[in-house]
């Protein structure tokens, strides 16, 4: 399988292809979160048509510099990228986000515990249901490329409110009922049993295939 955050790349550079406002990057993570746009350099005071920004280790600004931007307007959509653990150095930007209603795309990969190397300080635990009790702030978590395709287009249409795309590090098969039009719904019957079920499974993202094999 492929993993998602491959996945989001490629979303990422078929958006700037024809999102002429299309811009961001990553707090010096574009290696690992998958957030550099092929066709463009870097954004600098000599190259300013130039679309990949460089934040540096600077979470909170990141955030607080892509508010900025999408308030800005005139067509610009801006996304910034980290490790998913790292969004607890810039929550308060990702509120004022959906407090300001902006249409930031904030792009996290390494969702669970398949992190190689990394380990349990990289590991996020309780950020995934903080975020989706977080009012007007979207939040996907896409299990496959047809759920990971979904949730960029539900982000670049909403304007008026940010998008949290929470990608994995490891490879996952494409389930066979996923596609846009399922997970623009937010959940979807991926696996229907003919029997009276004992119980109801419900999975997000790199758990989803986990689930199904165990069901």
């Amino acid at each position: 399988g492929v993993a998602t955050r491959i996945h989001s790349q490629t979303m990422l550079n078929a958006c700037a292809s024809v999102l002429p406002g299309f811009l961001g990057g990553s707090a010096d993570l574009a290696p690992s979160n998958m957030t550099l746009m092929k066709a463009f350099g870097d954004f600098q005071k000599d190259t300013p048509a130039e679309r990949n920004l460089r934040f540096g280790v600077r979470e909170h600004g990141m955030g607080a510099i892509c508010n900025g931007i999408a308030l800005y307007g005139c067509g610009l959509i801006p996304y910034c990228a980290t490790f998913f653990i790292f969004t607890d150095y810039m929550r308060a930007s990702m509120r004022l986000a959906a407090l300001s209603k902006v249409g930031v795309l904030f792009v996290m990969t390494h969702d669970s515990i398949g992190l190689g190397e990394d380990g349990p300080t990289h590991q996020p635990v309780e950020h995934l249901a903080s975020f989706r009790t977080m009012p007007n702030i979207l939040t996907y978590r896409p299990a496959d490329g047809n759920e990971t395709a979904a949730a960029y287009k539900v982000a670049v249409e909403n304007r008026e409110r940010p998008t949290i795309i929470v990608c994995s590090r490891q490879g996952l098969p494409n389930l066979e009922k996923s596609s846009i039009s399922n997970a623009e719904k937010g959940a979807y019957i991926a696996q229907e049993t003919n029997s009276k079920p004992d119980c109801i499974i419900i999975a997000t993202g790199s758990e989803v295939s986990d689930a199904m094999a165990a069901a």
